[in-house]
């Protein structure tokens, strides 16, 4: 299988979340992100991340992704928002099932979510606003983990029930997104 190519999981996952997908990237503008109210708007819309990861913890993804506290970034987007002079909200408690076919669902739109920091990030620098902390969306950069995502979720392209609990957690994932407050 050739590096670019999709799992059967993946193109599932793709599939059945791209309406998802196109919505939070049009809740996302990159032009109203580069703003001096949009950047910390943004920031606080990603605050779901926090709850999702501190769920995935408890259901056991360390045993799935066993380098999981490289991928974590709460840190990071807490601190982002201090630095806009925010106080990070309370953690929502989520339940993720301790599946692995689940957990691979939910982390698929995490990690997914880091491939388009590069984007946000070229247009956060092509603005003329002051500098902003980043630290969110630089985090394991150059640390290849989409690729080693993409092996582990590659772990159940012949469990079609699996693909589905994926499927499932990845909506849930976006959900948690979409219904954040801007």
């Amino acid at each position: 299988m050739k590096a670019s190519s999709r799992s059967a999981a993946h193109e599932q996952l793709r599939s059945r979340t791209h309406h998802l997908h196109q919505r939070i990237d049009r809740r996302f503008d990159l032009a109203a992100i580069s703003t001096e109210m949009g950047y910390p708007a943004f920031l606080l819309a990603s605050w779901p991340f926090a709850s999702i990861e501190v769920a995935l913890e408890r259901a056991g993804i360390h045993a799935i992704l066993p380098d999981w506290d490289k991928r974590r970034r709460r840190e990071a987007l807490a601190c982002d928002l201090r630095h806009c002079g925010i106080e990070p909200p309370c953690l929502n408690r989520l339940e993720i099932a301790q599946d692995r076919g689940a957990l691979l669902g939910w982390s698929y739109v995490l990690e997914g979510s880091r491939l388009g920091a590069s984007m946000i990030l070229q247009a956060l620098n092509k603005s003329t606003e002051p500098a902003r902390a980043a630290h969110f969306l630089n985090h394991g950069e150059g640390e290849h983990l989409w690729r080693s995502f993409k092996t582990a979720l590659s772990t159940i392209d012949r469990d079609p029930p699996a693909i589905s609990r994926a499927c499932e957690g990845a909506q849930l994932a976006f959900h948690c997104l979409l219904a954040a407050r801007t």
